[in-house]
């Protein structure tokens, strides 16, 4: 009788453990999964296109310790989060001369408009850039 209890008892752990590797196997191949495992960030660095004044960032290689400390507009390095997607033609976005990417924060996109300078020196965007202003 214990030999039949014990091989029941196994039998029933194979079938659970069997159970769970398959759930698991369903779980990280399922599209909602794999797509959040790939998921884009939802802004991005852009430089050279802030209002003085106006800047996200800390720049060691500018000089700036602090948010806020851009000494001019456009100032080289100086950088804002923007909507992921935006950067590259932001300032032609903020005038109404180019469309924002599909899924672009509303919101973001307006804070970072208000930030940047009316462009007469022919910038009509930025560069992706790393924490430290350097374009990646």
């Amino acid at each position: 009788m214990k030999t039949q209890q014990i091989m029941q008892h196994s039998q029933t752990v194979l079938s659970s453990a069997l159970a769970c590797s398959i759930l698991a196997a369903a779980l990280v191949s399922s599209p909602a999964v794999a797509q959040d495992q790939i998921a884009k960030p939802k802004t991005e660095r852009c430089a050279d296109v802030v209002k003085g004044g106006h800047n996200t960032c800390a720049v060691a290689s500018l000089g700036i310790s602090c948010q806020g400390n851009a000494t001019e507009d456009n100032m080289q390095g100086a950088w804002i989060k923007v909507p992921t997607g935006t950067c590259t033609d932001i300032v032609n976005i903020c005038i109404g001369g180019a469309q924002a990417p599909d899924g672009a924060d509303a919101a973001k996109l307006e804070r970072a408009c208000g930030k940047i300078a009316e462009q007469d020196d022919g910038i009509a965007g930025g560069r992706i850039v790393d924490l430290n202003g350097v374009a990646i």
